[in-house]
């Protein structure tokens, strides 16, 4: 398997790069995640097409390396875009994890997920839980 960095290296070494490579919604730009939401979200979008039936396998280490955050701050950050409803995880037992992105109307509202980041960093409060991606169809 390609390390991720050489991977990157290598596309942007390319000679004709894209003239434009992201469009952010306003909606999305101005929700109220954090830098690290904001990153490992778009991250996921970009793994998955954006689509909910798009599948990212990334490992938290995958993650982490091309997002330039630890891994310990991936795996929390993750925990709060679960429980907000941005994505869905599907536990794989001796595999990587699965990723899905959920529609934004399925996302909390901003006043929750600044509930969630408190309820999450307080070991004390119960943690909020997500929907399950069997729960959900996914068309082929």
């Amino acid at each position: 398997m390609e390390n991720p960095s050489i991977a990157v290296e290598s596309a942007l070494g390319k000679e004709n790069p894209p003239s434009s490579v992201a469009f952010i919604h306003r909606f999305m730009d101005e929700y109220g995640l954090d830098p690290y939401e904001f990153r490992i979200y778009t991250h996921m979008v970009r793994r998955t097409g954006g689509k909910p039936q798009g599948v990212c396998f990334s490992s938290i280490s995958t993650i982490s390396d091309i997002c330039k955050i630890s891994s310990r701050k991936t795996q929390q950050t993750i925990r709060v875009l679960i429980n907000a409803g941005f994505i869905m995880q599907k536990k794989r037992k001796g595999r990587t994890d699965e990723y899905r992105v959920r529609p934004a109307n399925e996302w909390v509202s901003r006043e929750e997920l600044v509930e969630i980041r408190r309820r999450l960093k307080d070991p004390q409060q119960k943690e909020i839980e997500p929907q399950s991606p069997d729960d959900v169809e996914v068309e082929n």
